[in-house]
C-alpha cells in the first residue's frame, strides 16, 4: 500500500545518503508523477534532508490537452513554492515523421533533464515509474527477445536516476491521489492502442488480472 511511510521506506532502500542533495523530479502532470511530487514535497518539508525541483516538458502533441498537463504542474509548484523548469517543444526540435515518437520524446526529455542537472548542480533525477510499468517493460522485452538481462526489470537506482515508486501499482497510486487530493491530468493518448506498450497495458494485462487478481503482486515477487 502506498503511503508516506512506505514511500520513505523505498527511498531509504534506494539510497541512504540524501544529506544536502538536490533532486530533480520529472513531472508530466499525470497521476504517477504528481503523486511522486507530492510525496517528495512532504518528505522534504518534514525531514529537510534534500532539496527538490521539478521539470516538465510540453511536447505539444495533444493541443490544449498538453497545455492542461503543464497547468496542473505549474499550479502545484507555484502553490508549494517548488522551483520548476519547463521546456516547450517547437519546430526546431524536429519531430520524426516516420520514426518513433516515443523514442524521440524520451531522448528529448532526458537531454533536458541532464542539462538542468548540469547547470544547477543537481545530484539526482527522479521518475515516477511504477510496478505496472515494470510489468509492461517485461512483456516488451520478452516479445523482442531481449534475453535474461532484458527480463530483469527496471532498476530503482541507475546512473543517478531514482525510481522510488517501482514497488507500487498504478491502482495504489490512484488510491493515494484520491485520498490525499493530489491534482493530476490524465493523458488521453494512454487509452489508444497505437503503441506496443499501450496494447500490453490495455489489452493483455487486464486479461491476466482477470485470471489471477494477484498477478501483478506475484510478478513483483518473481522480480525480487
Amino acid at each position: 500500500m502506498l503511503s508516506f511511510d512506505s514511500f520513505n521506506e523505498e527511498i531509504n532502500k534506494i539510497t541512504r545518503d540524501f544529506t544536502q542533495k538536490k533532486i530533480l523530479l520529472a513531472v508530466s502532470g499525470g497521476a504517477d508523477s504528481m503523486v511522486m511530487l507530492d510525496l517528495f514535497r512532504k518528505r522534504s518539508a518534514e525531514q529537510s534532508d534534500f532539496m527538490i525541483s521539478a521539470a516538465h516538458i510540453n511536447y505539444k502533441l495533444r493541443g490544449e490537452d498538453s497545455d492542461l498537463d503543464q497547468k496542473i504542474v505549474e499550479d502545484y509548484c507555484e502553490k508549494h513554492e517548488i522551483p520548476l523548469f519547463i521546456y516547450s517543444v517547437s519546430e526546431k526540435d524536429n519531430k520524426p515523421e516516420n520514426g518513433s515518437i516515443q523514442l524521440w520524446a524520451r531522448e528529448l526529455r532526458y537531454h533536458f533533464f541532464h542539462q538542468i542537472c548540469e547547470e544547477n548542480s543537481i545530484d539526482f533525477i527522479a521518475t515516477a515509474h511504477h510496478l505496472n510499468d515494470q510489468l509492461e517493460t517485461f512483456f516488451i522485452n520478452l516479445m523482442r527477445g531481449s534475453g535474461l538481462k532484458g527480463l530483469s526489470g527496471i532498476p530503482a537506482n541507475e546512473n543517478q536516476i531514482l525510481r522510488p515508486l517501482l514497488a507500487f501499482t498504478k491502482e495504489e497510486i490512484y488510491d493515494f491521489a484520491e485520498k490525499n487530493s493530489v491534482p493530476f491530468h490524465e493523458d488521453i493518448s494512454n487509452k489508444k492502442n497505437d503503441y506496443l506498450r499501450n496494447k500490453i497495458r490495455n489489452l493483455i494485462i487486464p486479461e491476466l488480472i482477470k485470471t489471477d487478481s494477484n498477478f501483478i503482486q506475484n510478478f513483483s515477487k518473481s522480480l525480487n
